[in-house]
């Protein structure tokens, strides 16, 4: 399948699984599913920074308008997430395993580097986007036990979508 095909169709399920299903989904005051951020992380490693930023700006500005919520959140979070993504991996592999990586994963990275990835890579996206949306030093204890709560919500979906549903059978 043609690869822009196939970011369009992720898109466009991820998109709609997070709007459907986890925007819906009640878990209390500290839990706010965000699965959506696995979208940045199924593109290869050595795609384009600038072109990352523009699926997830295009993605960030869908989800912004099309949830509940302050305009931008989503959006700057995710943009960011984007813009250090490339870094990220650099900074998790070894020199030359960037040769052989088609898309991060268990496989690529081994579990313990894949799952640091996941965590870097939402704890960038989590801490912009719950600061943004506290703005205060008011709530800080309640903002950071949001943020933790989700973080760690949030790493876990993505490690299980990601080894059930992209990385079946290898």
């Amino acid at each position: 399948m043609n690869d822009v095909l196939k970011y369009i169709l992720r898109f466009v399920v991820i998109m709609a699984a997070q709007l459907l299903l986890f925007e819906g989904l009640n878990l209390g005051t500290y839990l706010y599913p965000m699965p959506y951020i696995l979208f940045l992380i199924l593109f290869p490693c050595s795609y384009p920074t600038a072109w990352l930023m523009l699926w997830a700006f295009a993605f960030g500005l869908g989800l912004d308008t099309l949830s509940t919520g302050i305009m931008g959140l989503h959006t700057s979070s995710f943009v960011l997430v984007a813009a250090l993504r490339n870094s990220l991996i650099k900074t998790i592999t070894v020199k030359g395993d960037l040769d052989n990586l088609s898309a991060p994963g268990f496989v690529q990275f081994g579990s313990v580097r894949f799952g640091f990835f996941v965590l870097l890579c939402v704890t960038v996206h989590h801490l912009v986007y719950f600061t943004l949306e506290s703005l205060s030093l008011f709530l800080f204890w309640q903002t950071l036990a949001r943020f933790l709560c989700s973080m760690l919500l949030n790493v876990f979906l993505i490690l299980l979508f990601k080894k059930t549903f992209y990385e079946r059978g290898r």
